[in-house]
């Protein structure tokens, strides 16, 4: 059996964790740049807010503060998140962490009879540690799990268990094939013109059409829905990745050296706790800038540049330290840039780090002090939202439209 573990309205609910005042509010999460709806709460779905949907379109709602909107927390999503795939971990015996949000929980040896309890188990800890309301399918496959998931949803129901395959084709009637997880928009219109209007239709079609028609990704869908889990998942990220990364826009073109300095070292510290939580240590940083791709008349820049570590590391000094001399060799001077990013790649198991042969007691000692001081930090700054503790090459004085909140005056918690 397989699970899917999905949190409800999960950028709404993680801004709830700060503001309880949200609660049973229509609220809804903006874009970069506040362009767009990217989340909603479910009192806002009720009235009427599209997911994708421009601001501007609900600007005089949110100015009579019918409809409460937020500028995207990404920290603060992140942070919840990697807690919430935590509690995913304590139950299944191998989780597959589909998106921020999502996970699927492979039960291999997990008798079926248990899978309920252990589902309200789950969803009971997401909201008693974190306050973050999580739904639960189970089912023989991945697909019919999501399915499982969302029906839940609909239902007002925390978990759902589906045994018998055939006890779902009643729902799988009532669901619009665009709603099949890999079908979409296009495949939706080609598959309308077949007769096909719901996931029962493409369940119903003899398999040698559905092969004929859509292929081998067709072919798995419909096993799956069949209750044959098929679909790989190769690609989905584990505990482990292969790269992390930390991306920012900023609200104006920006030329001022020290402030890019300030959000380069602020984006490389940020992978490095990330890099951390997952135990693992990188080989190689990046840094690249970017000038604004709608100014097209000075052109488009995108410098860039990486260092690569004679020893994987995950110390936030060293890696900072690295994506600012890469800032010094790719800036261009007298150029506004839009956007800046930092990645870490070749990520290897922290545990696997072995001494070098050539290292000295002092060099050992030194990087296991090291390791301990990461580790502090990171407790100090277990709190969502800004760190209490952070590099000096973090702090900048700021820019016209960005707060951030690593600004020049600092005040040690009380």
């Amino acid at each position: 059996m397989v699970g899917l573990a999905d949190c409800n309205n999960f950028f709404v609910s993680c801004e709830r964790t700060l503001n309880p005042a949200l609660e049973n509010r229509a609220v809804v999460v903006l874009s970069n740049n506040d362009g767009c709806v990217v989340a909603r709460s479910n009192e806002a779905k009720r009235s009427g807010i599209k997911m994708g949907q421009p601001a501007f379109q609900i600007k005089d709602r949110i100015q009579s503060g019918e409809i409460i909107a937020l500028s995207g927390n990404h920290l603060l999503y992140r942070d919840i998140s990697l807690k919430v795939h935590d509690i995913f971990r304590r139950y299944a015996p191998k989780t597959l962490d589909y998106s921020v949000d999502e996970a699927f929980l492979i039960m291999d040896g997990i008798p079926e009879s248990e899978l309920k309890a252990i589902g309200e188990a789950i969803a009971a800890n997401c909201w008693d540690e974190l306050h973050i309301p999580v739904t639960i399918g189970f089912a023989p496959s991945k697909t019919l799990a999501k399915i499982v998931s969302e029906n839940c949803k609909k239902r007002g129901r925390r978990v759902g268990v589906l045994v018998n395959v055939e006890s779902v084709r009643p729902v799988l009637q009532k669901m619009s094939i665009s709603d099949l997880w890999g079908i979409g928009r296009r495949l939706s219109k080609r598959l309308y013109a077949s007769g096909v209007y719901t996931i029962g239709d493409f369940a119903d079609k003899d398999l040698w059409w559905i092969r004929a028609t859509l292929g081998i990704n067709g072919e798995r869908s419909w096993r799956e829905l069949h209750g044959e889990d098929c679909i790989e998942l190769s690609h989905v990220q584990t505990t482990l990745q292969d790269s992390v990364s930390e991306s920012r826009t900023f609200p104006e073109d920006v030329d001022d050296y020290d402030y890019l300095r300030a959000r380069i070292a602020i984006y490389a510290a940020d992978c490095s706790k990330k890099l951390r939580a997952m135990g693992g240590a990188c080989k190689i940083v990046g840094a690249m800038l970017q000038t604004n791709r709608f100014h097209q008349e000075r052109g488009v820049a995108r410098p860039e540049g990486f260092l690569r570590f004679d020893d994987p590391t995950d110390d936030t000094v060293v890696i900072c330290n690295a994506a600012i001399s890469i800032l010094e060799r790719i800036y261009i001077p007298d150029i506004a840039f839009k956007r800046a990013a930092v990645w870490l790649g070749e990520i290897v198991p922290k545990q696997s780090v072995l001494p070098s042969l050539f290292d000295s007691q002092e060099s050992i000692k030194e990087k296991a002090s090291r390791t301990l001081l990461m580790k502090a930090i990171d407790n100090i700054n277990i709190s969502p939202g800004m760190p209490v503790l952070k590099l000096a090459s973090q702090i900048t004085q700021g820019h016209p439209g960005h707060n951030d909140g690593y600004s020049s005056s600092f005040q040690a918690p009380k």
